[in-house]
């Protein structure tokens, strides 16, 4: 009873703790209550220390005594937080553990509330099928009765129907204005689906017509009512001046001018009225058109005969009246359109001319050896217009995109010969040649060519220049017969030289001409197979033969 003396009862809490003596429960209460957490952990070191010692003094130890050991040490000094966890783990499963038996209780319930809907879903079914099948039964019992009470009623029905619908009509007007008597709604609304290409047909517009806006009916009823015909509805409703229509109205600085059927209408004549005085030209960019007014477009409540042509309004704000313009009338636009435009042009550069001196060439002689070609200067120009007139021009590039290139003559400086007959001949003929046929008796080379050969002929290329044979005076240039384009020179003394089939000529009639000269150019005109020269040598009227005169 020694040790029971010594045992001390703590009744602070919930619990009974019993100590074994009244040290170690004035221990317990001191070190516990109101110990905070570096008191705490402080007991913890000392204790740990104190088990590992406690540890190292046993023999053997296994693993799970020493994790008691330590545990215990731990429990010891963090009380509170292991009593806090496990009333915490309690109350998480006493949740779980009701919420579980609540949502049981649940689906029990949704469960047993869709077996009795389905349940009497069943019995209200099958006592709706025993009452049809009844019915089923009672009709087929009465059905003769049935059947001639509905045919009665059906004839009743109908008859009444066909007797009012003789007798009944509707007024249609248009904003109050009655137009006419139609049998049915249907044909109004038929007709009206047309009217919009008769209205354009009619007054040049696009005309949306509402008949459930603008179409009031009222039925009327009576004996022998005149109905009208689509025909008298369409004509009816086209040729009324005043019909109620939405318009487009082209307002300068809040002035109608113009208004048209559609707002796309109005905008296309404002952008006509723009490239009027701005035209689209190549080369020509526009960096910016715009009017000096204020140009809108008005949404307005106008009648039909209020719309205007697009054509008419666009002539009217670019000249001001309806009409063309004559001859003696200026224009008068309503705006004033400024444009500014980046304009890209080439403008020609002159060649010169260069001359080189040819001592084989009299000095009337010129020929050209390379044709001159202009060259282009690229401008590019910030140009600025009012109403298409040009009132300034700011050049912002000037670049050479081709150098010209002169043209180079040949100009003779021998000293021109005298031009009356020398005696003396030299061949027409200067470049490569043949003689392809001969003076004398011949066979025709073509139909309608000479049998009797008055002359020579030399072929050579087309266009070879052909040379006076001597000096003299020219006495036929032109066409004659056979002989093509030919050239008739003088020389004197009863001497002539003619000179045939030539493409074009170098000389007129009465031009002297010196000997070599160039008088003609080869052709093939006539009666010819072929580009070559006939020459013929004629004295006193008689044709010689020209090869005679050269020695051969």
């Amino acid at each position: 009873m020694a040790d029971n003396d010594n045992l001390q009862l703590n009744t602070s809490g919930d619990a009974i703790v019993i100590y074994k003596s009244k040290k170690a429960a004035l221990s317990q209460n001191t070190v516990k209550r109101g110990e905070g957490v570096y008191r705490r952990t402080v007991r913890l070191v000392k204790g740990l220390k104190e088990a590992r010692a406690k540890v190292k003094a046993l023999d053997y130890c296994s693993a799970e005594n020493k994790a008691d050991i330590y545990g215990e040490v731990l429990r010891d000094a963090y009380e509170p937080v292991f009593t806090a966890g496990e009333k915490a783990a309690n109350t998480l499963w006493n949740f779980i553990y009701k919420l579980w038996f609540d949502i049981l209780g649940v689906f029990v319930f949704i469960i047993n509330l869709i077996i009795k809907f389905f349940y009497y879903l069943g019995a209200g079914l099958r006592f709706l099928w025993e009452k049809i099948w009844d019915l089923r039964v009672w009709a087929d019992v009465h059905k003769k009765a049935i059947f001639q009470i509905f045919a009665a009623v059906a004839v009743t029905v109908s008859l009444a129907l066909i007797l009012v619908t003789s007798m009944s009509a509707y007024e249609y007007s248009y904003f109050g204005r009655k137009l006419g008597t139609t049998k049915t709604k249907l044909d109004v609304y038929q007709t009206i689906d047309l009217l919009g290409d008769k209205l354009a047909e009619n007054a040049g517009a696009n005309i949306n017509f509402n008949a459930e806006r603008d179409i009031e009916f009222k039925r009327v009823y009576g004996l022998g009512i005149k109905t009208d015909s689509r025909d008298d509805i369409l004509n009816a409703l086209t040729y009324m001046s005043d019909i109620h229509v939405t318009g487009y109205a082209i307002a300068i600085n809040g002035q109608q001018v113009a208004i048209m059927d559609k707002p796309e209408t109005a905008d296309a004549i404002i952008a006509a009225v723009k490239e009027y005085f701005a035209p689209k030209e190549e080369g020509c960019e526009y960096t910016s058109v715009s009017f000096e007014e204020e140009v809108t477009v008005e949404e307005v409540n106008v009648s039909l005969s209020d719309l205007w042509n697009p054509d008419d309004a666009a002539r009217y704000i670019e000249t001001g009246v309806v009409r063309e313009l004559r001859d003696d009338e200026a224009p008068n636009p309503l705006v004033t359109v400024y444009a500014s435009a980046s304009v890209t042009y080439d403008e020609e550069i002159a060649y010169g001319v260069q001359y080189r001196r040819d001592s084989s060439m009299y000095q009337d002689e010129v020929i050209l050896v390379t044709p001159g070609e202009p060259g282009i200067n690229r401008i590019v120009a910030l140009v600025q217009t009012i109403n298409g007139k040009e009132v300034s021009r700011f050049e912002q590039s000037n670049t050479t995109v081709k150098e010209p290139q002169d043209a180079v003559y040949k100009q003779g400086t021998k000293e021109i010969p005298i031009h009356n007959g020398s005696g003396t001949w030299v061949f027409p003929i200067q470049a490569r040649y043949t003689i392809s046929d001969y003076f004398g008796p011949r066979v025709a080379p073509r139909a309608g060519a000479s049998t009797n050969h008055k002359g020579i002929d030399i072929a050579c290329a087309m266009g070879t220049p052909i040379h006076a044979a001597d000096g003299g005076t020219v006495t036929f240039v032109g066409n004659r017969g056979a002989y093509g384009k030919l050239v008739i020179v003088n020389h004197g003394g009863g001497y002539e030289t003619y000179y045939a089939h030539c493409s074009s000529y170098a000389v007129k009639v009465g031009e002297d001409v010196y000997q070599d000269k160039v008088i003609a150019y080869v052709g093939s005109t006539g009666v010819s197979t072929g580009p070559h020269l006939h020459y013929e040598i004629h004295y006193q009227g008689t044709a010689l033969n020209p090869l005679a005169f050269y020695g051969r």
